[in-house]
């Protein structure tokens, strides 16, 4: 006689072996671990995208626990196992970010290609709450350690794609000088002066090229 388990045969007397050596009982917690491993993913990623949303859309003060319930239809008291504090959460949105999406199409030319990225930055700047994010991370991140890794993640996220296409032109120009020769006058236009009007971004890339750091 056989029998089927998670996709496998057994003949009887197997079976009976299996289960006398304790291994049935372990194949079957390892399976029910695997299912709740993948419900969880899915849940936790659920949030993270409700989150990501909130977020960028409506602004720091606009990501609470109740918000992301409502969002997701998960029940507060799991978002909380999950990120006792909303600080948590934020944290794992930003470490897990791909910068790739903000990324401008390139079309070869160092020049142009570095136009289309601050562009870019300067678009989103100015239709999304990114400036609001920056602004937060900021004031918090001297005195709260949390904090302190979205900044890091942040910069990694504005500074990855413009070294990138650096770095395929076969520029090779340090984190430090691209930040305040290409990114850090766009940050002050949005954050300090204009808001959401764009900033022309090519006397600010022909200046780098210029003289560059």
């Amino acid at each position: 006689m056989s029998y089927k388990f998670h996709g496998w045969r057994y003949e009887s007397r197997c079976l009976i072996k299996f289960v006398r050596d304790g291994k049935l009982k372990d194949a079957l917690q390892s399976w029910i671990m695997e299912k709740q491993d993948a419900r969880i993913t899915k849940t936790r990623q659920k949030v993270l995208n409700a989150g990501i949303v909130v977020l960028f859309t409506e602004g720091w003060s606009e990501v609470t626990h109740l918000r992301l319930a409502k969002e997701t239809g998960v029940a507060r008291g799991t978002i909380y196992r999950h990120w006792p504090t909303i600080d948590d959460l934020i944290v794992e949105i930003f470490e897990s970010c791909d910068p790739t999406p903000y990324a401008a199409q390139r079309i070869g030319e160092l020049r142009a290609d570095l136009i289309a990225e601050l562009s870019l930055l300067s678009e989103n700047l100015a239709s999304s709450k990114l400036g609001d994010i920056i602004l937060n991370a900021a004031r918090l991140a001297d005195n709260n350690a949390l904090m302190a890794r979205v900044h890091v993640a942040m910069h990694d996220i504005i500074l990855q794609p413009i070294l990138a296409t650096l770095s395929d032109h076969g520029l090779r120009a340090e984190r430090e000088a691209v930040g305040r020769s290409l990114v850090a006058p766009i940050l002050y236009h949005h954050l300090f002066e204009a808001g959401q009007t764009q900033i022309d971004v090519e006397p600010i890339v022909d200046l780098f090229l210029l003289k560059p750091d």
